[in-house]
């Protein structure tokens, strides 16, 4: 971990702490997690699910490192409001019912 700078803390979790960071040299920043080892199991499994995974949509997962106590995982920072606030602030309407018409081929 001594190739990144933590800034500030920006979410936890029940074993969790996240940071906005960045790797020195870059002027990118990133997200790095900072999980207990008794997380191992899900952290592994994150891993193993994200590695490839290259999408608009998803998180991209860039590294992990192990230290003595904790499990960091190096991802890609997403800036913006929380999805559970969009989610309770937004108001959904329907303008039009969708009509199905079948026909005969």
């Amino acid at each position: 971990m001594e190739n990144f700078i933590l800034y500030e803390e920006i979410g936890t979790g029940r074993k969790s702490v996240v940071y906005k960071g960045r790797r020195k040299g870059s002027i990118n920043f990133v997200a790095i997690v900072c999980s207990d080892k008794s997380k191992r199991h899900e952290i592994t499994n994150h891993v193993r699910l994200t590695h490839d995974i290259k999408h608009e949509n998803v998180v991209t997962f860039y590294e992990w490192y192990e230290t003595r106590n904790h499990l960091w995982l190096v991802v890609e920072l997403c800036t913006g409001e929380m999805l559970i606030w969009y989610c309770k602030n937004t108001i959904v309407t329907v303008c039009q019912p969708f009509t199905f018409t079948f026909h005969k081929v």
